[in-house]
């Protein structure tokens, strides 16, 4: 191929500026824009050999584009409004992604589909566990290593004999245990079972092995939540769905953002919760925060806000609005007083639980515009989202959540805490959580929750 001087200059500048990015030898990205070239004239069905100046401007600019885009943006706020649906197919053993836009006012079945979507994917994940997993040619010594989920109709025909159960812990009548799945439901007893770590709420998915007493009746000896899988392996079984949210972040660009991730060393995140603007006491602790991180060197990227936001709660009926927005005016004012933090950091503001809200339930949507108009004009690089929410930094996945679940799960406990492993009752409400694949294992009539 021939260039014409001015394509000599482009392809230079790009080599140099891929070099001072990434460090590579200038003979490598050349070699990478000549093959480019190479297809694009084969694409072309070009006769000559000689580029003209255009041919190779458009290559060059997507080039550009190509490496803004798998770099990507360094951070994503993703609201629980946001984030994308899926639903597990049982016949093709497949997730999909749910087309329709959710509602919160979805129709009756929704709330069916709630636990049904639930139950299926940790029973999913369950099956993928190698405890769990049959394999493909077994051969028969009379001796299995692998152990096989039961349903509940199969529980009832097989009266005596140990099984494994997953299933949903509930509470059909008042005083009785059932475990629940999409077969039926049967009684347990629990008195004797001996638990793995974590807190076992009424509503949570656990497996259970016992066996079915001639009363009907599933006696549970051991008892445990779906095992966690690593992020690697869930990618492979999903076929490399983006169930987090924000950008597709593809196999091969996740080299390039730890890259990134390590280059940005500098970058913090200040989390700061119960940020009590009607009490001056707590304003002027924030505002001798403020004071330290913006003489530091490199000021703090973001700073994450979650509420609750008044020392009392409020509600959208009966609170003074007006005086909450007022706070709200002088939270900015004073953010402003330090131009560094004001220039280089992004405000993030999660509303808690007794903060102003429709509803209730979870999720809680951002603050109304009338606490967040003037906020929005004074720094307009804050953001109000919902509760919970996501936070994609780089390679990094992060979850906010405010909420007092610790006391509410330790309440609705219906076995004694295995303490055995650990006595922390945050590591318990933790490791309930990871498992059971959810933030608020929690029944409906304690904590609502939109169904879709």
């Amino acid at each position: 191929l021939t260039l014409r001087k001015m394509s000599v200059r482009l392809v230079a500048e790009y080599v140099s500026e891929k070099v001072k990015q990434s460090g590579s030898r200038p003979e490598e990205e050349l070699e990478d824009v000549a093959q480019i070239m190479f297809e694009g004239v084969e694409k072309r069905n070009m006769r000559s050999s000689i580029l003209d100046d255009k041919l190779v401007e458009e290559i060059i600019l997507a080039l550009f584009q190509k490496g803004e885009a798998d770099a990507g943006p360094s951070t994503e706020i993703i609201s629980a409004f946001e984030m994308p649906r899926f639903s597990y197919d049982c016949i093709k053993r497949a997730f999909y992604k749910v087309a329709t836009p959710a509602s919160v006012f979805a129709q009756a079945h929704a709330k069916i589909s709630l636990y049904q979507e639930r139950l299926q994917m940790l029973q999913h994940r369950v099956q993928r566990n190698k405890f769990f997993s049959k394999p493909m040619l077994e051969v028969s010594t009379g001796k299995r290593d692998y152990c096989e989920l039961a349903t509940v109709q199969g529980v009832m025909q097989s009266r005596g004999e140990t099984r494994y159960l997953l299933g949903l812990l509930t509470e059909i009548e008042d005083g009785a245990i059932f475990l629940e799945d999409a077969t039926g439901s049967v009684r347990a007893d629990l008195t004797n079972a001996v638990p793995t770590a974590g807190m076992f709420t009424e509503n949570c998915i656990i497996v259970a092995e016992g066996a079915l007493r001639r009363d009907d009746v599933f006696q549970v000896n051991f008892l445990g939540f779906p095992s966690c899988e690593s992020r690697e392996d869930f990618g492979i079984a999903t076929g490399g769905e983006n169930f987090f949210g924000g950008a597709d972040v593809r196999l091969e660009d996740v080299p390039k953002k730890l890259e990134l991730e390590q280059q940005a060393e500098h970058e913090m995140f200040v989390v700061i919760a119960d940020l009590w603007l009607d009490r001056p006491e707590c304003v002027a602790n924030f505002r001798a925060v403020m004071e330290g991180f913006e003489s530091v060197p490199n000021v703090p990227s973001h700073f994450i806000l979650m509420g609750n936001f008044t020392s009392a709660p409020v509600s959208a009926v009966s609170g003074d609005l007006r005086q909450i927005a007022a706070h709200f005016d002088a939270l900015a004012e004073l953010i402003c007083c330090f131009p560094r933090i004001k220039e280089h950091a992004t405000f993030v503001l999660i509303p808690g639980p007794h903060d102003p809200a429709p509803s209730p339930a979870l999720p809680r949507p951002p603050l109304t515009s009338l606490f967040t108009k003037k906020f929005m004009q004074l720094l307009p690089n804050s953001q109000f989202t919902s509760n919970p929410c996501r936070i994609r930094f780089h390679s990094q996945e992060l979850v906010f959540f405010r909420a007092d679940m610790q006391s509410r799960m330790r309440r609705l406990c219906r076995l004694d805490i295995n303490t055995s492993e650990t006595e922390i009752l945050f590591k318990h409400m933790a490791m309930t959580m990871l498992q059971q694949g959810n933030l608020c294992p929690l029944p409906l009539s304690v904590q609502p929750v939109y169904w879709e």
